[in-house]
Parts: structure tokens; C-alpha cells; sequence
């Protein structure tokens, strides 16, 4: 039943456990879970988070839910990226159909976008060139959520959260062991936790035979990606002005 919820956007957890009885006592923190940004390995340190302690109740939500479908008396904490590595993770998980962890085909456009780029490099570098390679290149980023989609996205409609609502913490997927160690410290808890090596435990996969981005293509995608690069820089900000400052 919750899945139905989250699939259309709307879950959220009182409005949830309204249906199934909830403990007061116990406090719930929102993992607002944005594409490409280590989610899945999130999730499964959250799991053991949840099953050693009875404090917190980590919640993990579906790509679809955003801050503003969130309760208001609820903390939070969400992952970020650096958008060009972000962008390069959501070309090849989309290239490999979502595999080893999860299978899901190609749509007619995202066929045709791995017709006409072979690599992420390829794509980024074709952006606001001019004529037909620039065209398929806007139809390409439009064509694959995660690419088209910025980490910003999530935000809408709650621009001021850090002064309104502020995140009890935020995970840079780059310093993810740190950064979930201070996000359960500084919610009073003390819990071991394992990084997955496995691939498909932690959704990931070896990029290293895989072609670097140029300077052309992360130019291209500084552009795109714009306002992502703002905000990526304002959460470092908000990080380094708290009281217990990242790692």
C-alpha cells in the first residue's frame, strides 16, 4: 500500500501509518531520496540502522516524492552529487537497462538515444551544438529522467528550506561513510553500519573502461545543469556554517 502512495507522489509517512497505528515515541527522519546519489546504498545502511535501534525510524522514499509532500513535523536528510558525475552514472545505468540490479527496457526514445550516442562523453559534448547532432542531443537529455532531471528538482516549492525547514543532515555521495556517521550523530545515535561492495546490493558498477568527460563536455554540462551547480555549492555552505562542520 505505501509503494501505491509513493508511486503517485503523495506518501507520506503519517499519512501512512495513519492506516497501520504508529509509536509516538519513536521519531521519523525522511531519506528524500534523489536520483543517482547513492540511494540504494543508502537504503540498505538505513536498514541496519533501523533494525538496531528503536530511536529513529528512517523512512526511504521513491524518486517521485518530493520535500513539499513530506510531513512538516518530520526531519529529513537527502544525498547529493557532483552533477557531472551524476549525469554520467544516469547515461549507463539507463545504457545497461537498469542491470545487474533491477531490469527495465529502453523506451522508444532512450533506443534512439543510444542509437545516435554510444557514450556519456559523446552526448554531453554534442549539447548546444548546432544543427542535427545539437538537436538529438537536447531530445537525448529530455529523454532519460536522471539526465534531464537536476538534484534542484526535488526542491520545488520549498526554496527556503534551509532558513524554514532545515535537513537534519545531507549525504555527499563522495564522502558517504563520513557523512552518515555525522548524520547519525548528530540524531543521538550510536550504530554500527557496513558499506555494500557488492554491485548490486549497492547499485553500482565499474566506470573505469569507460571515457572520461572533456573539458567541452563538462563546460556543456556546467550550462545544463546550472542551477544543480548552485545548489551543490549552497548545501557545501550550509555544511560547513553548522555547528559540527563536515569531514
Amino acid at each position: 500500500m505505501r509503494k501505491t502512495f509513493e508511486r503517485i507522489g503523495y506518501y507520506t509517512s503519517k499519512s501512512f501509518n495513519s492506516l497501520i497505528g504508529s509509536d509516538k515515541n519513536i521519531q521519523t527522519v525522511h531519506f528524500l531520496h534523489i536520483g543517482k546519489n547513492a540511494g540504494t546504498q543508502i537504503g540498505h545502511i538505513l536498514d541496519q540502522v533501523n533494525q538496531s535501534q528503536e530511536r529513529v525510524r528512517f523512512e526511504k522514499h521513491s524518486h517521485g516524492v518530493q520535500l513539499k509532500s513530506l510531513p512538516q513535523d518530520d526531519g529529513f536528510f537527502f544525498s547529493i552529487r557532483d552533477p557531472a558525475a551524476r549525469f554520467r552514472s544516469g547515461f549507463y545505468s539507463r545504457k545497461r537497462m537498469g542491470k545487474p540490479r533491477i531490469y527495465k527496457a529502453w523506451s522508444p526514445h532512450e533506443s534512439r538515444l543510444f542509437d545516435e550516442f554510444e557514450h556519456a562523453n559523446d552526448l554531453a559534448e554534442s549539447l548546444y551544438d548546432e544543427g542535427p547532432r545539437g538537436r538529438a542531443a537536447l531530445c537525448a537529455m529530455l529523454s532519460i529522467g536522471h539526465l534531464g532531471r537536476g538534484q534542484v528538482d526535488w526542491f520545488k516549492g520549498s526554496g527556503f528550506f534551509f532558513d524554514l525547514r532545515p535537513p537534519a543532515w545531507i549525504i555527499r555521495q563522495e564522502n558517504l561513510r563520513a557523512d552518515m556517521e555525522t548524520l547519525l550523530r548528530r540524531l543521538g545515535l550510536d550504530c554500527d553500519f557496513s558499506v555494500s561492495t557488492d554491485p548490486v546490493t549497492a547499485h553500482t558498477n565499474d566506470y573505469s573502461q569507460i571515457p572520461r568527460l572533456s573539458e567541452k563536455a563538462i563546460d556543456n554540462l556546467k550550462r545544463w545543469h546550472a542551477p544543480d551547480y548552485a545548489f551543490y555549492r549552497q548545501c557545501q555552505d550550509w555544511m560547513a556554517a553548522q555547528s559540527e562542520p563536515a569531514l
